[in-house]
């Protein structure tokens, strides 16, 4: 008996310290500034690469390395000072392309408390080359793909992405993973900021 209310008493706590790592406040912004950069460099606030994709999302703050792709500038300050951070995928080198998978996952959100939750990001997608970005839902560990897509080049300047999360409205554990496929050749580089 005393076994059984231990297992459950330590379950229990497993439980409230996985759902007290949720964000909770809103609006909640990730400018990815405490991001440190490299390839991929340290991801904190729960952001995380996932190891079941073919390539990792990079943090950058002065330009993607291929001329005619990715921001110059991160969406956040405009600039690329240290603080100005952004995440994208590097499609350059034989590795990276064609058609390699990349998924940046989100903290969980405990969004039950929000009537009309939605997500609001900026993405860039500059370049002949480039392949897709989607947005995957991923909630209490069910993955719904594709609630989102932008595809091809979407120009020189970062662009608004917006995603409609009454669907899963009341959910305690709510991840946004951010999906890019790479394009034919080098250039096809995506980047996100501001989610």
């Amino acid at each position: 008996m005393f076994r059984s209310l231990t297992l459950a008493t330590a379950l229990s706590l497993v439980s409230v310290a996985l759902h007290a790592q949720c964000v909770t406040t809103f609006p909640s912004n990730e400018q990815f500034t405490g991001f440190t950069v490299g390839t991929p460099g340290t991801l904190i606030n729960n952001w995380s690469n996932l190891t079941i994709d073919d390539i990792d999302w990079n943090v950058d703050n002065n330009g993607t390395p291929t001329a005619e792709t990715g921001p110059i500038v991160d969406h956040t300050l405009s600039n690329t000072t240290g603080n100005a951070k952004y995440m994208y995928v590097e499609s350059s080198g034989a590795t990276n392309t064609p058609a390699k998978v990349a998924i940046l996952q989100s903290p969980c959100y405990n969004i039950s408390g929000l009537t009309s939750p939605y997500l609001v990001f900026w993405y860039h997608m500059r370049g002949t080359q480039t392949g897709s970005l989607q947005v995957d839902v991923n909630a209490g560990g069910v993955v719904t793909q594709s609630q989102w897509t932008a595809t091809g080049n979407q120009g020189l300047y970062w662009k608004q992405g917006w995603l409609n999360l009454a669907p899963w409205a009341g959910q305690t554990d709510l991840r946004i993973r951010f999906r890019a496929i790479t394009g034919a050749g080098e250039l096809s580089d995506i980047a996100i900021d501001d989610v």
